[in-house]
């Protein structure tokens, strides 16, 4: 169970302009600001799609479950080795399964995606007028 951040054809045709523009910076900025920033964005839309129990006991949610693996262009969100049971509540397998997924997972990608483009243009925006002042 992951979630996986990449830029697509048409988010990236939006941005090849600007990548003219500075060359050999564009990968470093897109990189850096995934990497940090993406990440951060997602976790959070992804917790906050997290269900909690009823249980008396510390939930997932608050214990920092997810772990981010980053890769050129891109990074994947899944939870800790510890919280991999959060599978069975985010698609209804095994104890939940009379329950509905919830899928919290996708629900978090889909939220932070367009949240990420934005902050991705506007890092840009800035190296731009970084670069010819």
């Amino acid at each position: 169970m992951s979630v996986r951040f990449e830029l697509d054809y048409k988010d990236f045709e939006k941005l090849q302009e600007k990548f003219k523009k500075i060359p050999d910076e564009v990968e470093k900025t897109i990189n850096s600001f995934l990497h940090k920033q993406g990440v951060e964005i997602m976790t959070n839309d992804v917790l906050a799609n997290m269900p909690i129990s009823n249980r008396n006991k510390r939930h997932a949610r608050q214990s920092k479950p997810l772990t981010s693996v980053n890769f050129n262009l891109g990074f994947e969100l899944k939870p800790k080795p510890r919280f991999r049971y959060l599978v069975f509540p985010d698609k209804a397998l095994g104890t939940s399964i009379n329950s509905t997924a919830k899928e919290f997972m996708e629900k978090g990608l889909n939220k932070s995606t367009q949240k990420i483009i934005n902050g991705l243009n506007e890092q840009i925006d800035q190296k731009i007028k970084e670069a010819f002042g």
